[in-house]
């Protein structure tokens, strides 16, 4: 019997852990759901005990799983360091370290990136290339080796890569006309409840704010449920921010009552609720209009609602090692 590790049977096992689904690990890895079964029933053979439960919700591992998954984990690091390793000693010249982002992430971000990549060693400033597109575009590119690290929303389970949070923002409800009792919050003002920051999310990829004092956010702030009696004003889901909104009422139970026209862009969607055509959601840091009527989100405990954003790169690319420093520097 052949009883060695199949290098592709703990591929599938760390999917499924990581997705919590053994027909979404599949679709990542464009199997069928019986073919990825069939892979781990005869790693999980080979190791002597089942790693997953399954039941309605999905999959979770086994006691025996959640020891062995960390180690996996570890084993496909080391396997894809030295692929990165010979790739990177085949690739003589260093290439120039290809970023794409969303139209969401920030100018500070990319000013950050650009600043990293000129900061590691052997590289300079002509070191860097730039791609802004939207969400789909820049997963096909990285999959398709032609970026190298994107910086995106963290709405998708991009499993095969590795992954690192860079940071998070507020949420805030974008409403026509001049808001509620409370007054209208200027996005300009010293004392705007939009800069409340999560305590729980301290890293803010647009930079620190002046938070305002419990109270003016708890007098201000829009809950969930009130977001979701709301007509909200979407665009196109390509950037990440439609996905988020949705999935923000969907993870609740609640319904999404969008607005029957769309917007070409999060750009104008604060022009379109200062006409009247309904609210929106956006990441604070897009909010640029001073006459804006905006309320931060909160959740039904009070906690400030936030979108985080994270770097996403192969583990097996020849410049692995760079692209997590460059990661971790994005994140401080």
């Amino acid at each position: 019997m052949n009883d060695r590790l199949s290098f592709e049977g703990l591929r599938y096992a760390q999917a499924v852990a990581r997705t919590g689904s053994f027909s979404a690990a599949a679709r990542e890895y464009d199997l069928t759901q019986p073919a990825l079964s069939n892979a781990i029933r005869r790693l999980e053979k080979i190791l002597g005990a089942r790693l997953f439960e399954r039941n309605t919700r999905g999959a979770r591992p086994t006691v025996f799983g959640a020891t062995i998954l960390p180690r996996i984990d570890a084993a496909l690091a080391a396997l894809d360091a030295i692929t990165a390793e010979a790739r990177h000693w085949r690739a003589g010249e260093p290439r120039p370290v290809r970023i794409g982002v969303s139209p969401l992430i920030s100018a500070d971000v990319v000013a950050r990136a650009h600043s990293a990549v000129a900061g590691l060693l052997g590289r300079g400033r002509g070191s860097f290339v730039l791609r802004e597109a939207d969400l789909s575009e820049l997963c096909t590119a990285l999959d398709d080796d032609e970026l190298d690290l994107i910086v995106v929303p963290a709405v998708l389970p991009l499993t095969r890569y590795r992954h690192h949070v860079t940071g998070s923002e507020p949420v805030v409800l974008v409403e026509p006309g001049a808001g509620d009792a409370a007054g209208p919050v200027n996005s300009a003002s010293p004392t705007d409840p939009t800069r409340a920051a999560d305590p729980a999310n301290s890293a803010d990829p647009v930079g620190s704010a002046d938070p305002a004092s419990p109270a003016e956010v708890r007098a201000a702030a829009a809950r969930i449920d009130d977001v979701a009696r709301r007509t909200l004003l979407l665009v196109p889901d390509t950037c990440g921010l439609t996905t988020f909104t949705r999935d923000l009422l969907a993870d609740r139970g609640l319904p999404l009552r969008a607005y029957s026209g769309e917007a070409a862009s999060y750009r104008v969607l604060e022009d379109w609720a200062g006409m009247g055509l309904g609210s929106a959601l956006l990441p604070r840091s897009k909010v640029t209009r001073v006459d804006s009527s905006v309320r931060p989100v909160v959740d039904a405990r009070g906690a400030v609602v936030t979108i985080a954003y994270e770097a996403a790169w192969d583990g097996a690319s020849p410049i692995a090692g760079e692209l997590e420093a460059l990661a971790e520097l994005l994140a401080s």
